[in-house]
């Protein structure tokens, strides 16, 4: 099927998921404009290879954006049009994930976050519909989570944002639709490379008390997926989207995505917390927490010194 080129706007091209959805877009055929932000060394590499696309024929133009801030993200929809005249699809990938106990997470850290994945949405939201609407006719294409409708242990934080650009993206769809604007919700599985920048959470003083229950949630987690998951995936699920006759409202993609996804809808609620604690081991970890205070009440009883073992630091 041959797909008519379109000219798509994407973001987060830095890294993850936007490098990867701007580089396919263009060998597929697309005049593709990528937003940058970082100009690290490793931000650089990622930038070069995007501009060596054009040597193979690609229509590729690169344009610094910071969605943090306004008037970067006014200056890079600006650049654009002037380049192409018109914004066909808007791939909105930018954000990054904070990992770790919510207790850990410092209020700051939650705010940067928010400003980034979910301010920042709104921001491109507001620049790109102007011109939609003038045009008649676009789409948005915007990357949540597979925890966009589920929440895991040790993933709040992050999930607060995915649930907030669902939240906006869906009030989205409706409201744009009688302008001839698409919304669609792309719901990536985690990937151990090649997906979502991450942190850790800021107040490390505080992760000690977790560290049992991180140490068997990242071993289950790694049992679960030795494999980590192909980020080219994603890549591939906005290819199909920006070219589909009509979009669904939301796409799971990657089969943890889909499976998390599944059991949300299919279990009850109480079977579904119960089958989280099962999967993340931390069910284990808080029953043999529970046996220890008992013993050590029966030690004390007794009168007989008791030593717990010792937590290591994790995170």
């Amino acid at each position: 099927m041959n797909t008519p080129s379109r000219v798509v706007f994407v973001t987060g091209c830095s890294a993850g998921f936007g490098f990867r959805c701007a580089r396919a877009l263009a060998r597929a055929g697309h005049h593709v404009i990528a937003g940058v932000r970082s100009f690290s060394v490793h931000g650089q590499r990622y930038a070069a290879e995007l501009k060596g696309l054009r040597a193979e024929g690609h229509t590729v133009q690169l344009v610094p954006l910071d969605v943090d801030h306004d008037h970067s993200v006014d200056t890079a929809v600006r650049a654009a049009m002037d380049a192409f005249g018109r914004i066909d699809v808007l791939v909105n990938t930018a954000a990054y994930s904070v990992l770790g106990p919510l207790e850990a997470c410092r209020p700051e850290q939650l705010s940067a976050m928010l400003d980034t994945n979910v301010v920042g949405a709104l921001r491109l939201f507001r620049a790109v519909l102007p011109i939609m609407r003038e045009q008649g006719s676009g789409r948005i294409l915007q990357l949540t989570s597979g925890l966009g409708r589920v929440v895991l242990p040790f993933m709040g934080v992050y999930a607060a944002s995915a649930w907030a650009q669902e939240a906006f993206a869906e009030a989205l769809a409706y409201e744009a639709a009688g302008f001839g604007v698409e919304v669609a919700i792309v719901e990536p599985a985690g990937y151990r490379k090649g997906g979502r920048p991450r942190k850790p959470v800021g107040d490390t003083a505080r992760l000690s008390a977790y560290s049992d229950a991180l140490i068997e949630f990242g071993e289950r987690v790694n049992q679960s997926e030795p494999a980590g998951g192909d980020p080219e995936e994603v890549a591939r699920a906005i290819i199909e989207l920006v070219a589909a006759e009509k979009v669904p409202l939301r796409t799971p993609v990657g089969a943890a995505a889909v499976e998390l996804l599944r059991m949300r809808r299919t279990m009850t609620a109480e079977a579904f917390e119960q089958e989280i604690y099962r999967r993340t081991g931390l069910h284990a970890v808080y029953e043999d927490d529970e046996e220890d205070a008992e013993v050590g009440a029966v030690m004390t009883a007794a009168e007989v010194p008791s030593h717990p073992p010792t937590r290591g630091e994790g995170g």
